[in-house]
């Protein structure tokens, strides 16, 4: 019977993923808020900006509804908050309009953030796989990018055929097919704290959990790391677009099948996760990962044509194998009654970096255009590498054996 569940768990998980992920409106919602609704890609970056601070705040509190109602219940209710905050999205008339999307998508957001991977973890471990985690969350992350990919590719011939809302809604009825997946989803058991109840033992959770990820060396610059030298990757989400438009390419055909390369490399990406822990380590992986993104981000910035087109796609794989590496690390770390909370603090670490770089990189492309903006996102990645490469490597090679210093009481800094 656990052999059967977990099994399902992890087809119902990778269905999960896909349909959170299969957003037709990915490839055209740029053009659809600048060219369609009249909004600046400044007021566009202060909206994300909005909603990475909404992340900020909130991806610890729900992590931790994860960790002490079920990692199930709130992929869940991630995904019902995600179809609304589209929904209004597709009706966006103002800034006013945009920023309350933007908002209540940070509650969509953390809601899931750490959560499903945790349940992967315990899923995995319940059956003593644990060992695979990163090679299945490697597989996870390429069904999630599979999902973006054929959005891509199928999104804007869809509103070309329809209209732009049209997608944004298709949009809005997957995120709710996804939160009927999460709900039939298996509970694994798992550990629970003594004597910790009501709203109590839920800040404790809390307190803990931020406790634990600094106190713990080999967490603590994990995080770091990930936090800014991946931040810096990801600023390629948000410059494809603009990229594209600034290159003379249309909106159509043409605009949809130049971004499906990308997200297909995204898919390669997260495939090898399982490889590159294994050769670097988690940690070496990602100051790995951050050094290769800055050299291909620095370049865009020199000469952001599409003769560089092919570093799109490789930041692209950069940035999906980084996540499993960062994961696994902190799974490993941790006991499962804090589990989400501390990986929804690796999430947040990352929305920190995202937070101070996004309205730079709306003033950047609209007042020089997005050579500037990679080069920001070139700096961010080097400073990551820089400032807490060197630290990382050396608390992890120096950590206890998988969850010895989490393990530890002062560690967790629990009464």
């Amino acid at each position: 019977m656990p052999e059967a569940r977990i099994g399902r768990n992890l087809r119902l998980l990778g269905a999960f993923w896909f349909l959170r992920d299969f957003q037709l409106w990915i490839p055209v919602w740029i053009v659809y808020l600048t060219i369609e609704r009249g909004f600046s890609f400044t007021q566009i970056a202060a909206a994300e900006s909005l909603y990475l601070v909404g992340v900020l705040a909130l991806e610890v509190p729900t992590g931790a509804i994860a960790d002490r109602f079920g990692r199930r219940v709130s992929l869940g209710l991630g995904a019902i908050s995600l179809a609304s905050s589209v929904t209004i999205f597709a009706f966006t008339t103002s800034p006013v309009v945009l920023f309350a999307s933007f908002a209540w998508w940070a509650v969509a957001t953390t809601l899931m953030s750490g959560a499903d991977m945790a349940l992967l973890y315990d899923t995995l471990k319940a059956g003593g796989q644990e060992h695979t985690y990163e090679r299945a969350a490697g597989r996870g992350q390429a069904v999630s990018w599979a999902g973006v990919g054929l959005a891509t590719l199928f999104g804007g011939p869809v509103a070309a055929v329809l209209d732009t809302r049209a997608t944004i809604l298709i949009g809005a009825a997957t995120c709710l097919a996804a939160a009927a997946v999460a709900f039939a989803l298996w509970e694994p058991p798992r550990a629970t704290a003594a004597h910790e109840g009501g709203v109590r033992g839920y800040l404790l959770t809390i307190g803990r959990a931020f406790r634990e990820a600094w106190r713990v060396r080999a967490i603590r610059y994990v995080l770091l790391l990930f936090g800014v030298a991946v931040a810096g990757i990801e600023t390629v989400h948000y410059l494809v677009q603009p990229f594209l438009v600034e290159n003379g390419v249309e909106v159509g055909a043409a605009f949809s099948l130049l971004q499906v390369p990308l997200f297909a490399a995204g898919m390669a990406g997260a495939l090898v996760a399982g490889r590159v822990e294994r050769l670097a380590g988690p940690t070496g992986g990602l100051l790995g990962l951050g050094a290769v993104g800055a050299v291909l981000l620095g370049l865009l910035a020199a000469r952001p044509s599409l003769w560089l087109y092919g570093a799109l796609p490789a930041l692209m794989a950069l940035n999906s194998c980084a996540y499993p590496l960062m994961t696994g690390a902190i799974n490993r770390q941790v006991g499962s009654e804090r589990r989400a909370t501390v990986l929804s603090i690796g999430s947040m670490s990352l929305s920190i970096a995202m937070a101070v770089l996004a309205p730079g990189i709306g003033f950047a492309v609209d007042t020089w255009g997005v050579g500037a903006a990679f080069g920001l996102g070139a700096a961010a990645a080097a400073a990551g590498v820089l400032a807490f490469g060197g630290p990382a490597l050396a608390a992890w090679r120096s950590r206890a054996p998988d969850g010895g210093l989490a393990a530890e009481p002062g560690a967790a800094g629990g009464p």
